[in-house]
């Protein structure tokens, strides 16, 4: 069961804090997106083999307004920005 699990999360979009996508394996970066408060850089992308599956035009196009969301939400509520963040849509 906890296989399963582990499978859907590597379907699930993600943001990486920049200095930590070095460490990364198997991610698959599709953009970049910067917190408009602090300007902290964020690559956006999948996980393993479902990094080269297709993406849809608006699911790409989303993903940075999530983040971006996210990013504003930790500032209004004065918390640090987690370095892996999780965009399911």
């Amino acid at each position: 069961m906890q296989v399963k699990t582990v499978a859907t999360e590597m379907h699930i979009p993600v943001a990486i804090f920049d200095k930590e996508l070095m460490t990364a394996t198997s991610f698959k970066l599709q953009t970049f997106e910067l917190c408009t408060v602090c300007g902290a850089r964020f690559g956006i992308g999948y996980h393993g083999a479902c990094a080269d599956g297709e993406r849809s035009a608006d699911e790409l196009e989303d993903l940075p307004k999530k983040l971006t969301e996210i990013l504003a939400k930790d500032h209004r509520q004065e918390r640090a920005h987690k370095h892996f963040i999780e965009l399911d849509i």
